[in-house]
């Protein structure tokens, strides 16, 4: 996938499967497509093999160096970042868990 907006961020456009442990940062990203009170979020099983680890966001990486398997996003007092997440680029690495209705 190429981003196609103006000063998007390719690292989130190119991202095959974003997850966290933040449940209240997964929420952020539920939508509904019709309108109903419910929301729906699933709990996966994620294989990180050898994450990269990040505490400085960087719009300009593509995807973890050479000899990893995913980047691995964790906030700290002096970094951008503002919560967890892990992410994978390969479809087999994540695995639904749970399907939870709130």
């Amino acid at each position: 996938m190429i981003p196609t907006k103006k000063n998007a961020n390719p690292f989130r456009m190119l991202c095959r499967l974003y997850t966290s442990a933040t449940s209240s940062k997964s929420d952020s990203y539920t939508t509904n497509k019709t309108p109903s009170p419910l929301k729906a979020m699933l709990m996966t099983k994620v294989v990180v093999g050898r994450g990269y680890k990040m505490t400085q966001d960087d719009t300009t990486r593509m995807g973890p160096p050479l000899g990893y398997h995913s980047v691995l996003r964790e906030p700290d007092e002096a970094g951008s970042l503002g919560y967890d997440e892990v992410v994978v680029y390969d479809n087999d690495a994540i695995r639904p868990t749970y399907l939870i209705v709130y």
